[in-house]
């Protein structure tokens, strides 16, 4: 049987080697140097302040997080009715609807990408921001109804049966009973959605347009023509914020399927 010494010190490295990379960014984010020099000689707030000054940092920053806001509240009213209708097998099919609905995570982004470009130029779609709203809904589709039917198949439905044998109706049960005990579900499956949105490069790199750049694109057009450590310093305000999310969402989940109590 092997040590749990050894396997624990075998974890500690493999954490180290995985996360060593994200420290260093981390780290050239706070240089006061103009180029990438590791370990750096001096550390200050220079490229976030010099990121603050840059209008187009600012607009990216403010489309990503429209977009993103828009595709994952579109997500979270779209995935609630298709959650409940999959997990209670309400939905004829429902085992093909479901795998139509998770495509989005089995495809590769590229395919998607250009078969959205494709489509939206059948139908016309011109408008470059309407394009990655609907772009980014369906790729936020799959976490929203994920996250929700977690939550679904954690309660029990008993609960729901009571409040109609008491004379509530349909609609009351549903606003009433069974929506706040999906509630950490719901805010869970929003997260996920928002963050898959706001970082997403493959797909939004067909869709936009020269009025509508999105942060992660922005980036990447930045570092084809320079490379300081400004870009260290949006990724690590990047990872920051994706982290502060998951670890958000993670905890709303953790607390609220399978409590059978709103929370």
């Amino acid at each position: 049987m092997v040590p749990r010494v050894f396997l624990v010190l075998w974890s500690a490295l493999l954490y180290a080697f995985l996360l060593a990379p994200i420290a260093v960014i981390v780290i050239f984010a706070f240089s006061d140097a103009a180029s990438f020099a590791f370990p750096p000689g001096s550390y200050s707030l220079r490229w976030f302040r010099y990121l603050a000054g840059r209008d187009e940092f600012l607009t990216a920053v403010a489309v990503s997080f429209e977009i993103a806001m828009l595709a994952a509240a579109g997500a979270v009213l779209i995935g609630l009715p298709a959650a409940i209708g999959l997990v209670r097998k309400r939905l004829p099919a429902h085992r093909a609807i479901e795998a139509l609905l998770m495509g989005p995570l089995v495809l590769p982004g590229i395919v998607v990408g250009i078969a959205l470009l494709q489509y939206f130029t059948a139908l016309g779609i011109t408008s470059s921001f309407g394009r990655l709203v609907l772009g980014h809904l369906l790729l936020c589709l799959p976490y929203a109804i994920r996250s929700i039917s977690a939550s679904l198949y954690g309660l029990d439905s008993s609960l729901e049966e009571a409040a109609r044998t008491l004379g509530a109706t349909r609609w009351r049960a549903f606003s009433r009973v069974l929506l706040p005990l999906l509630r950490p579900g719901i805010a869970a499956g929003f997260l996920f959605a928002f963050i898959t949105s706001f970082d997403n490069v493959v797909v939004s790199i067909f869709l936009i347009g020269a009025d509508t750049v999105t942060l992660p694109i922005r980036i990447l057009n930045w570092i084809e023509w320079q490379f300081d450590p400004s870009i260290a310093a949006i990724s690590a305000i990047m990872l920051a914020l994706t982290t502060g999310l998951v670890l958000l969402a993670e905890r709303l989940t953790a607390g609220g399927i399978g409590t059978g109590l709103p929370h």
